[in-house]
């Protein structure tokens, strides 16, 4: 670029700026401050109807309006109305069954909190054994497990029905061979006799009755020895979360 270009630049961009600074002068003195835009003719009633419209109270439509929803429900899937004996048909659904099992043992170990009852389920003649909030199986899963204690249980039911279950236990014959007290009545029988006012049988020993009933108290103690041998056993199967054994016959 020569000497003479850079001057001629020079004088433009100078004029230029002195317009500029004209235009600012011009407009800081006050020209064109009385033009506007034009206001839009249906701008000022937009603006009233909207500034209404939380003044009016809502209202519904009449129920006849939905009549099409009640004939064609949207959530059912072939759209049609649910029959009106749908709901009373639930309530006539049959009574639980009724509690059918008995007691056979209870297992109460304070120390560790540990509360469990030995059942027998009549019903399907298995051999169970439950916590206290456990229920039971099968038909008579309706019943729960509420309360254990020494001799007895307590369920109920999904109606809040509580029954109690006793123990059962087998009662042992009294001894025939026991010898009354000298002084008290009655002379005191024979050892190994018969009991006063019963023969033994024919052909049968004196001594044989009393035999007989000391096999059938031995034989007593065995088994309910080993029933709670079993008991014991079903306890530490249920501490490791599996089922307890069979019964042994």
């Amino acid at each position: 670029m020569n000497v003479r270009t850079a001057r001629l630049t020079t004088q433009v961009l100078a004029g230029i700026c002195g317009l500029l600074l004209l235009l600012v002068v011009a407009l800081y003195a006050g020209v064109g401050r009385g033009y506007r835009w034009a206001p839009d003719a249906d701008g000022d009633a937009t603006h009233a109807t909207l500034g209404t419209i939380d003044n009016k109270p809502v209202t519904l439509p009449p129920a006849s309006a939905f009549a099409a929803i009640e004939q064609r429900p949207l959530f059912n899937e072939d759209r049609k109305p649910s029959p009106l004996d749908a709901a009373e048909g639930a309530s006539d659904a049959p009574p639980p069954s009724p509690l059918n099992v008995a007691l056979t043992g209870v297992i109460l170990d304070e120390k560790n909190h540990v509360r469990i009852a030995m059942l027998q389920d009549k019903s399907r003649n298995q051999a169970i054994a439950l916590k206290v909030g456990m229920p039971l199986e099968g038909d008579q899963a309706s019943w729960t497990l509420v309360e254990v204690k020494p001799r007895l249980v307590v369920f109920k039911s999904a109606a809040n029905e509580t029954t109690e279950v006793e123990l059962e236990t087998a009662v042992a014959a009294p001894a025939a061979n026991a010898r009354p007290q000298p002084g008290r009545g009655g002379a005191a029988p024979k050892p190994n006799g018969p009991p006063p006012g019963k023969a033994p049988a024919p052909g049968q020993p004196a001594g044989a009755a009393g035999k007989t009933n000391d096999a059938a108290s031995a034989d007593l103690a065995r088994r309910i020895e080993e029933r709670r041998q079993q008991m014991r056993e079903d306890a530490e199967r249920l501490r490791n979360g599996k089922q307890p054994a069979p019964p042994k016959k």
